[in-house]
């Protein structure tokens, strides 16, 4: 594809079209989005249970049954710690209150903490996180059936894909494109979910033999929050928090911010840029625009749409001619791109 017209006025205009359509679109868009990443990682686990010789059947009922047991999970310690917390939460809010004001105390800062924080604000917020959750399982009913009739096209989805052009060579590049973008992808998804998955255990395990109440719910936020780089590492604050309101000491939460601080730093700084490499070629500065233009189109779900999306659009804009110029913007430093590139 040509794309030769280089008059700024249309590209602003064409800008502002596509953030509207991206704004107004959101409640079909994200839940869509979501779809195709869970798509991509089923596709990803069935790829390597067929790699241990098993059936292509048995591959995909083995992908599926695995993403309903993470669903039931969730859903199960949502469902048991999140409730109790919830009730529980006027109580931490005292306490935390009568920590802060003593450790505060000494630098004489004539702040009443009971003004910057009250219990109406605490209802407030559970009240907020319960609406969220509510329309969290509803969106992911939403998404699940969008995947059950995306796995029952997927056959044909690049030929679909590869038939919009009418030039052969053309086809070829597209069926070429969606292959990059599906690989990328589902090498990126895949290794973050099992250092995700290993940050959570290890997160659990720490938590239990602290006598941290709540562990797997603080494990399950760690797991998720996990999948935003740099965003994700602020996460062992939470239970870190926990435990300073249960303990009263600093003891525990140092001991949790600095073990699992350091855990995260070693999945995320060291294991994953070696697993990983440039498979997804992006600069940590458009990872970090990515992840502020996403949050504020999309909210939270675009924060975990941020990388993904914004990998594939590099992808795609690489493969148009007049449009490469983002490519190169939003790829990494020339001396860690790949020898070869797609």
């Amino acid at each position: 594809m040509n794309i030769r017209n280089k008059d700024p006025a249309n590209w602003a205009i064409v800008f502002l079209a596509v953030l509207i359509v991206l704004v107004i679109g959101r409640p079909l868009l994200v839940p869509l989005v979501f779809t195709l990443l869970i798509w991509t990682v089923l596709n990803a686990v069935a790829q390597v249970l067929v790699r241990f010789k098993l059936p292509r059947w048995l591959a995909w009922v083995g992908s599926l049954a695995l993403l309903l047991a993470a669903i039931y999970l969730v859903t199960r310690i949502v469902g048991s710690e999140a409730a109790q917390f919830a009730t529980q939460a006027p109580g931490y809010l005292a306490k935390l209150q009568q920590l802060t004001s003593t450790m505060l105390a000494p630098l004489h800062l004539g702040v009443d903490v009971g003004d910057i924080f009250t219990r109406s604000d605490v209802a407030g917020a559970l009240t907020n996180v319960a609406g969220l959750l509510g329309s969290s399982v509803f969106a992911l009913v939403e998404v699940l059936i969008y995947v059950g009739f995306l796995l029952a096209e997927q056959n044909t989805l690049a030929t679909k894909f590869a038939r919009l052009q009418t030039d052969p060579d053309r086809q070829k590049e597209t069926q070429l494109v969606l292959r990059t973008i599906a690989r990328q992808l589902q090498s990126y998804l895949g290794v973050y979910t099992v250092l995700s998955s290993i940050m959570a255990v290890a997160s659990f395990a720490l938590l239990i033999v602290l006598n941290v109440q709540f562990a797997a719910f603080w494990s399950l936020i760690i797991f998720v929050l996990t999948y935003i780089p740099t965003i994700g590492a602020v996460a062992v604050a939470i239970p870190a928090m926990m435990a300073l309101v249960q303990f009263g000491t600093l003891t525990e939460p140092l001991i949790i911010i600095v073990l699992l601080g350091a855990v995260h730093f070693v999945l995320m700084n060291v294991l994953a840029p070696v697993v990983l490499g440039q498979s997804l070629n992006l600069s940590p500065f458009a990872i970090i625009v990515a992840l502020t233009f996403w949050g504020l189109v999309w909210g939270i779900g675009g924060l975990f749409l941020a990388v993904p999306v914004t990998a594939a659009i590099a992808i795609v804009c690489g493969h148009i001619d007049g449009l490469q110029w983002i490519s190169i913007l939003l790829a990494a430093p020339p001396s860690r791109l790949p020898k070869h590139p797609i």
